[in-house]
């Protein structure tokens, strides 16, 4: 069977290595070429002018939001399609069905990265033009493919059957280093940061800690973009000496980042889809390097009560820090550190390694053929 992985980004922002995006879309890649003859196909992303008839465009009923979609045939020779989900606009509508009649036969699995995902996003009253496009449009969509990937348990999302799956990670990209404990305490988030991951209740955290006369050195690392209320927070509380905004990482650089850690942050504030549980890539990474988890949600791969995982309440508030610090010396006081990521990392392998994970794709790929 012949098929194709698509992967259309609408910003720069989820290319290239540093974008954990792209990764997670070459992992699943590669998962699939372990069973299957798969080639990807990556598009550029969008650019844009920026100039007010541009936006007008965008805005009308029957344009193309975001990228001009026009079919060529390209994957006419396909037994099945892999996309990942791009913007839903009367463009892609028509692209799709250019498809489905020059390749009748081909089988659609379409993921779905966030579901639901409508409270995300721009409010604003001038993107609203743009809300109510992609509501209409993926209805369209929904008819014109077979499956739908999610990553939170839904049986049917627009009416099409689900193929759910639990987020992976590649674990060949990553092998264990001796891990030293330092005076200091390291902690680290890795995000494409948005409000919502509530990484300034962290900050505010370390503020309310050092103004009550905290002891323990707290050093925290954020990878990623930065937002200018991080910034600011760190200025205004004088936080210098325990944060370090590394930037966008990848790579070697991520990992030496890791290697210096002994905790990672997940999501700290309340989820904006609404799911009860968090399925996010930098879990699985933190789980792969061996690092114990702090989060506000449960972790989908994770028992509530598994003892690297230290559950805060997702009240968006100030984080306890206190309570981070007692996580911290109950794993670490009296344990190997090195035995500690081991057992850290072969749990997490068995659960959510990407060959693991992409699994019910392969099945579901392999029963259509010849249907």
């Amino acid at each position: 069977m012949k098929g194709y992985y698509l992967f259309a980004p609408m910003e720069r922002e989820n290319t290239g290595p540093a974008s954990g995006v792209e990764r997670k879309v070459r992992a699943q890649h590669r998962a699939l070429c372990q069973s299957l003859d798969c080639e990807l196909v990556v598009l550029p992303p969008v650019e844009y002018t920026g100039s007010i008839a541009e936006k007008i465009r965008r805005r009308l009923p029957f344009t193309a939001a975001w990228r001009k979609w026009k079919y060529r045939g390209e994957f006419n020779d396909a037994d099945f399609l892999y996309i990942r989900q791009v913007y839903h606009d009367a463009s892609f509508v028509r692209w799709l069905r250019s498809l489905r009649r020059q390749n009748p036969a081909v089988k659609i699995v379409y993921e779905v990265p966030t579901y639901p995902y409508d409270q995300q996003g721009p409010r604003s009253l001038s993107a609203a033009p743009l809300r109510i496009k992609e509501r209409i449009n993926r209805r369209r969509v929904a008819k014109l493919v077979d499956r739908i990937v999610t990553f939170y348990g839904q049986d049917r999302i627009w009416n099409v059957l689900c193929i759910p799956l639990m987020n992976g990670f590649d674990f060949s990209l990553v092998s264990l280093s001796d891990r030293i404990l330092r005076p200091e305490i390291h902690i680290v988030s890795v995000a494409q940061s948005a409000f919502w991951h509530g990484y300034q209740y962290m900050l505010e955290g370390l503020r309310d800690y050092y103004a009550a006369g905290g002891g323990e050195n707290i050093i925290y690392h954020m990878v990623g973009n930065i937002l200018p209320q991080y910034e600011k927070i760190v200025q205004q509380y004088h936080l210098q000496e325990h944060v370090i905004f590394h930037g966008r990482l990848a790579g070697q650089a991520l990992f030496d980042v890791y290697k210096s850690c002994s905790l990672g942050l997940n999501v700290l504030g309340e989820p904006a889809d609404g799911n009860p549980k968090s399925s996010s890539l930098k879990s699985r990474e933190y789980g792969a390097v061996g690092l114990p988890i702090v989060s506000a949600l449960p972790i989908d791969y994770l028992p509530e009560d598994y003892p690297y995982l230290c559950l805060l309440p997702p009240v968006n508030e100030p984080v306890e820090i206190s309570k981070i610090i007692r996580f911290y010396h109950h794993i670490y006081d009296n344990g190997d550190p090195d035995l500690v990521a081991q057992t850290i990392r072969d749990y997490a392998k068995a659960h959510c390694d990407m060959t693991v994970t992409m699994q019910p794709v392969v099945d579901w790929v392999r029963s259509t053929k010849g249907t």
